[in-house]
């Protein structure tokens, strides 16, 4: 079964999960708990395409695996955790199901040809360097609310740039 994480779902899980945690630094990282996300940053196709991608680093400081149960932004009509695949050469995109592993003391990297936060229907008032409001609900941590910045089409990674440094 293909997993689509909409707005309901969110809702759904944050009534399990009722620890919400409002990042008030645009820039990141951004720390809830034991998870840190960094390096996040999206990018919008323009026109009338309306689709993204949000990629980002998760790491779990904790003694505890745990769990990402849904990723929802309210810019966008549905959100899905995809991940990229080369198979004879042709590159697809397939949805993951319905939890992403983040395992205790380790980290998850979503970035472009990869694992990322796919955004459909994503509203027209969302432009290049503006900011683009995430929420992640973890099993274990909760609820984490961030923006993350919207860089513009044909930019290079963020991350990798400040690696190089």
């Amino acid at each position: 079964m293909k997993a689509i994480w909409t707005n309901g779902l969110l809702a759904a899980l944050a009534l399990i999960s009722p620890d919400t945690t409002w990042a008030s630094d645009t820039s990141g990282p951004w720390k809830f708990g034991d998870i840190v996300v960094e390096q996040a940053w999206a990018r919008l196709v323009p026109g009338a395409a309306r689709t993204g991608a949000v990629y980002l680093t998760i790491h779990n400081k904790s003694g505890q695996d745990d769990l990402l149960l849904a990723v929802d932004s309210p810019a966008a009509g549905t959100t899905a955790i995809h991940k990229t695949e080369v198979k004879d050469g042709v590159a697809r995109m397939e949805p993951l199901p319905v939890g992403v592993p983040i395992p205790s003391h380790g980290e998850v990297v979503m970035r472009p040809g990869a694992m990322h936060i796919m955004l459909t229907k994503v509203s027209a008032e969302r432009t290049a360097e503006g900011k683009l409001p995430v929420t992640m609900v973890f099993q274990e941590a909760g609820t984490m609310e961030f923006e993350v910045p919207i860089v513009p089409l044909g930019s290079a990674d963020p991350a990798e740039t400040h690696q190089k440094h």
